[in-house]
């Protein structure tokens, strides 16, 4: 369970980066709501800010602690982070490809 609670710390951090790039060649758009009226510098420290908040939660917390509902939790939201991740992956890759 730890990795995916670090796994969880690396793809928000790299869903931070691939939305600064992506805002900042105006390649994608930001989708959340809360987010999109913010600039890409801010909403890549909110990400980071999110990131180091989650590390610092693993590093003081037993992940043996927490039950099979954090476990599925913690799997269902790297797979989102996962597709999001891939899919600027891919929109900044085709887009510079041409």
């Amino acid at each position: 369970m730890v990795s995916s609670a670090w796994l969880l710390v690396l793809l928000n951090s790299l869903d931070g980066i691939a939305t600064y790039v992506g805002i900042s060649l105006m390649i994608i758009t930001e989708a959340n709501p809360l987010l999109a009226e913010l600039d890409p510098f801010t909403i890549l420290i909110i990400k980071l800010y999110l990131s180091t908040f989650l590390s610092v939660f693993i590093l003081q917390h037993p992940m043996q602690l927490f039950g099979r509902g954090f476990k599925n939790l913690l799997g269902f939201a790297n797979m989102c982070y996962l597709l999001v991740f891939s899919s600027h992956v891919f929109w900044i890759g085709l887009s510079l490809a041409y």
